[in-house]
């Protein structure tokens, strides 16, 4: 087996990885899937890793599985030993409880697509994240975090405030840049039944298909910023 690859870390069968593969891929960029919940975590040693991404899944981090203690820990293993690491989603949430930071239910569902406030002014890094002020993003979420202490603040949304963060070489995005069309279809038809009625956070179905090629479009553009930038600081490219 390969060593220093970045390791994708998954928490469910049914959260692919769409578009975020999609981009290493194209870019030879080397990686394998490791999925968390079959307690493959224990069986990796961190100083063959180059970077980590945890990806969403449909779990809490206070509920009570093994597996999440011991994910929890390697996570506070890999930012000690200072390997870059991206969380997305739960894996967001993750890392925020390993940091020490806040993890609870949000005052509200969100999903569909909403705003993101980008504050790159606290960053003093090379290269520069050249994002725009404000981009569209695919939500998908019912808890939220606090952001830990000695992070600095990148995302911030219009219902849930904190949408990320960087913490030394590890980012945390709330929202979802790797969407596909397929992604979308499957999780409206996966978790159908666990939609609130439409509100402000929470779109329906149709809201949420509306122009979906576009809105695709315009995610994977920000995707290839922020991706291409973690990894540059990361230096993984």
């Amino acid at each position: 087996m390969q060593t220093h690859l970045i390791h994708i870390i998954c928490h469910a069968n049914c959260e692919p990885h769409g578009y975020l593969c999609t981009y290493l891929d194209q870019r030879n960029i080397p990686y394998i899937k490791t999925h968390a919940i079959e307690d493959e975590l224990l069986r990796l040693d961190l100083d063959t890793i180059a970077g980590l991404i945890f990806m969403g899944g449909p779990h809490s981090v206070y509920e009570d599985h093994a597996w999440l203690d011991d994910e929890i820990t390697f996570i506070q293993k890999a930012i000690e030993k200072d390997i870059p690491a991206m969380g997305v989603c739960f894996g967001a949430q993750l890392i925020s409880k390993a940091l020490g930071a806040r993890v609870c239910g949000a005052a509200h569902m969100e999903t569909g697509w909403h705003r993101i406030e980008t504050n790159t002014s606290k960053l003093h890094l090379d290269p520069v994240l050249a994002l725009a002020d404000t981009f569209e993003a695919f939500q998908w979420h019912e808890d939220t975090f606090s952001v830990p202490e000695g992070a600095i603040p990148l995302f911030k949304g219009s219902g849930i405030e904190n949408q990320g963060y960087l913490y030394g070489r590890t980012l945390t995005m709330q929202f979802h840049l790797e969407m596909t069309e397929y992604m979308v279809h499957e999780w409206l038809a996966r978790y159908n039944d666990c939609l609130p009625p439409p509100s402000h956070s929470v779109q329906s179905p149709d809201q949420i298909t509306e122009r979906l090629h576009e809105r695709l479009e315009q995610l994977h553009t920000v995707a290839d910023t922020i991706y291409g930038w973690w990894l540059d600081m990361a230096n993984l490219k």
